[in-house]
């Protein structure tokens, strides 16, 4: 009974595996829409990075020193 469902296994990968012709056409919109997602990912990533940027930026400020110091009282 295990060789018939090993057998049945296999059977049905090799049928998985085998290719058909698609016949697919990609017109030249499809290449211009693929250009427009690539700089449309870039230019997000560039927009999140610069957010994360910023934020090391500040973090290693020398600003940051005297802004987390307490204010001193003032004279009287």
């Amino acid at each position: 009974m295990k060789r018939l469902a090993a057998f049945g296994l296999v059977t049905f990968a090799a049928l998985l595996m085998t290719t058909r012709d698609a016949h697919a056409y990609l017109d030249p919109g499809t290449g211009s829409m693929l250009l427009q997602g690539l700089i449309a990912g870039v230019a997000a990533a560039s927009v999140a990075l610069g957010g994360y940027w910023s934020k090391v930026k500040a973090f290693f400020s020398s600003d940051r020193k005297t802004r987390s110091r307490p204010a001193d009282p003032p004279e009287q």
